[in-house]
């Protein structure tokens, strides 16, 4: 056998696999749309339109089964879902489907607010006044008793020393 004839044999093969598998998922996805069919058909007893969630998801199953088909049938070489992606649903044709129409709630019923008491206001301490002296223009006496060592009798009021680029005062 010849390299291309073995290939395409290898080819027809792996073909082949795929399509039983794909028997196989058709078999279940056969009693998915036969239960998506009996719930439409229950929910469009009760509520007098068909539901349009179960509508699009029998829709886009029974393109998937469409997928498998042609490609079962060498329609087409690209393999269904998980290999493509999820066929999407189609507006729909036949029966407006059911619409669920939100009620909007009423508001609850308005109680009286609790009555607000007022918060007492922060209670602030009464400023200090300052334990300072005033400033004044002659500086303060100081007695100092080393006078007596001195010779200096002690009654005699001293003067702080002034700085040096002051001239001192009388």
């Amino acid at each position: 056998m010849n390299e291309s004839n073995l290939k395409q044999h290898e080819s027809i093969l792996l073909r082949i696999l795929w399509m039983v598998l794909f028997v196989l998922v058709w078999q279940v996805a056969e009693v998915v749309l036969a239960v998506a069919v009996l719930v439409q058909l229950v929910y469009r007893l009760f509520n007098g339109a068909p539901s349009l969630s179960v509508m699009s998801f029998g829709d886009s199953l029974s393109q998937y089964l469409a997928q498998i088909g042609r490609f079962g049938t060498f329609h087409t070489d690209q393999k269904p879902w998980p290999f493509a992606d999820w066929p999407t649903p189609r507006a729909p044709e036949g029966e407006a489907p059911h619409v669920v129409t939100v009620k909007p709630q009423p508001a609850p019923a308005a109680s009286q607010p609790a009555p607000v008491t007022p918060q007492p206001a922060p209670v602030t301490p009464p400023p200090v006044p300052a334990t300072t002296q005033p400033v004044s223009e002659t500086p303060p006496v100081v007695s100092d008793t080393s006078h007596a060592v001195a010779g200096i009798p002690p009654s005699a009021p001293v003067r702080p020393a002034s700085p040096p680029d002051e001239e001192p005062k009388p």
